[in-house]
């Protein structure tokens, strides 16, 4: 089996929360960190999270886990089609 870093599309944590992508915006909870799209294998939640703490996240919505950081569409880009 692959081994990924915990910020790597696909990584899933032993709490079975799993990376769908980085966003590329910044953290509003923690300076100099960017915030990444994961998603709970348990219960299909989707949440936003910083790089930092990913490895022990658990999921907001049935594990007692921090609230997660807001997900935001990233704006139009003038060259997608």
């Amino acid at each position: 089996m692959p081994r990924h870093k915990t910020t790597d599309p696909g990584y899933t944590n032993p709490h079975g929360q799993r990376v769908i992508a980085g966003t590329g915006f910044p953290s509003e909870t923690f300076p100099g960190q960017k915030i990444y799209h994961l998603r709970c294998t348990h219960c299909g939640h989707d949440y936003g999270a910083n790089g930092t703490d990913i490895h022990t996240r658990r999921c907001p919505r049935h594990q007692d886990g921090a609230k997660g950081e807001p997900l935001r569409e990233p704006p139009p880009n003038l060259f997608s089609a």
